[in-house]
């Protein structure tokens, strides 16, 4: 008997560059050299990285646009409700300290005091003014 083997059947290619995988080693690798496999994992990692760096920075930048909006407006601070609905999250800050019974908060160059009911004493920080958690 005579069986045709259709090439394309086995052929492997590479994940990182696509070329086709010469089997001399184990029957199921997915890439063709060391390299292509470093290349590969680094990537996959590093893209991981900058997908929650850019959702982290993004959450703080629509904070910082609220705030910033607030001071504009010259509210001294507004419920959390009410920042709920315009896309404000408690959870992203810059930096957190506590004086006395008050817990302070910034966004880059805006401070604020987070209540469990309200966001007050939005303001800017000036520049010359040194941060007490320091």
């Amino acid at each position: 008997m005579d069986y045709k083997v259709d090439e394309n059947e086995d052929v492997s290619r590479c994940l990182q560059c696509g070329s086709v995988i010469d089997y001399g080693g184990r029957p199921d690798r997915k890439f063709c050299c060391a390299g292509c496999k470093n290349r590969y994992h680094n990537y996959r990692r590093f893209r991981r990285r900058d997908t929650a760096q850019r959702s982290v920075f993004g959450r703080l930048e629509k904070n910082y646009e609220i705030l910033d909006n607030i001071i504009h407006l010259g509210l001294g601070g507004m419920d959390r409700v009410t920042l709920g609905y315009m896309g404000f999250d408690p959870a992203y800050a810059t930096s957190y300290y506590r004086l006395g019974r008050k817990h302070i908060y910034t966004c880059f160059d805006i401070r604020y005091e987070l209540t469990p009911s309200k966001v007050r004493n939005v303001s800017l920080i000036e520049s010359g003014e040194e941060s007490i958690s320091e």
